[in-house]
């Protein structure tokens, strides 16, 4: 049987927070507003729901664009960089898990704040590397303290 990494097999499972819906009716609340998953509360506006609807009218039925042609070419004008130095994903966990893919090595150490967004940690876990926790300073990152881990 092939079995995995040892750094990979220790890979614990990030657990999102629970739906809005589910948090009010265990707490007994209504009208709360969530800022832990990046949700918006407000929604988003007419004029993007439009868009989007006039959008998926002509493109349901089709793969869309792989490489995200017209996308990098719209940011890399507005960002005044080349298309090629823009890269699209899924998220940010894929963007995460893609960086240390691509610049750790197995045994690297990559040093982050502590609390911090789990997928760091869990990212650098998959490559290998070993992840360096560095707790915040009055909730701020302590700069000299990660130049030196």
């Amino acid at each position: 049987m092939i079995k995995a990494p040892e750094h990979i097999s220790a890979l614990r499972p990030y657990i999102p927070g629970k739906p809005i819906e589910e948090l009010e009716r265990e707490l007994g609340i209504r009208n709360s507003i969530k800022l832990a998953s990046n949700e918006n509360p407000i929604g988003p506006s007419h004029a993007a729901v439009r868009a989007i609807t006039a959008g998926l009218k002509k493109t349901l039925n089709r793969y869309p664009d792989g490489s995200g042609y017209y996308l990098k070419n719209a940011l890399a004008k507005e960002l005044s960089v080349k298309p090629e130095e823009i890269i699209l994903g899924n998220g940010s966990n894929e963007l995460i898990d893609i960086a240390a893919r691509t610049f750790l090595a197995p045994g690297d150490e990559a040093v982050m704040a502590h609390p911090s967004f789990v997928v760091y940690s869990m990212a650098v876990q998959a490559a290998g590397g070993k992840a360096i926790q560095v707790p915040l300073m009055d909730y701020r990152h302590d700069l000299d303290a990660m130049l030196n881990a």
